[in-house]
């Protein structure tokens, strides 16, 4: 908890706020990395699938490119969100069982998933595009009383992600009912 402690442990209260409701639907974490985060989701919800997005390799280099060129990422990003893989993942879950690994690029990794629906969303794929069509697809997907946690919002070096959100709202014709966290990424 020590490394995103507010994260954590405002993830934590949420999460018995939707146990202690039987919020129903899957959880998912879109933009894995080492699992950390996952990790915390598979402990809260360990009666529900957990759908794990990611490419396990790294960022889309199309979309990195974009990003760098907006001046929207540091260029280490790429080489530093390398260092992972799926067995790296599925090592840190509690409950491996629960976890279905989705590797590649999202939203083309929910094919067939169209009908399922969810109580806990994490997304943190730090880019406008990848930010945009998540919400996309989880929002309209969120069960009432279910939540969606949106790293980095806040995040002076990561800009395209509130300009997906402001993005979607106009898209979507609703506005989201945000609270954002005092947490080292500025999660929404």
């Amino acid at each position: 908890y020590q490394t995103d402690y507010f994260r954590y442990r405002t993830f934590e209260l949420i999460a018995n706020e939707i146990n202690k409701k039987n919020v129903k639907g899957n959880v998912a974490e879109v933009g894995v990395f080492r699992g950390a985060f996952s990790k915390l989701i598979n402990v809260k919800f360990k009666d529900k699938k957990m759908y794990l997005f990611d490419t396990f390799e790294s960022f889309d280099v199309e979309e990195f490119g974009q990003e760098l060129a907006a001046g929207r990422t540091p260029k280490e990003f790429l080489e530093g969100f390398r260092k992972t893989s799926v067995e790296m993942v599925l090592q840190n879950m509690i409950y491996p069982d629960k976890c279905i690994i989705k590797k590649g690029l999202f939203p083309a990794t929910a094919v067939g998933l169209e009908n399922e629906d969810y109580a806990f969303v994490s997304i943190d794929v730090d880019f406008e595009k990848s930010i945009l069509e998540a919400l996309k697809y989880f929002y309209p997907r969120l069960n009432h009383g279910g939540a969606i946690f949106l790293h980095d919002y806040n995040n002076r070096f990561l800009e395209g992600v509130k300009i997906a959100v402001d993005t979607y709202e106009i898209e979507a014709g609703i506005q989201l009912h945000k609270v954002p966290l005092a947490d080292e990424g500025g999660t929404l």
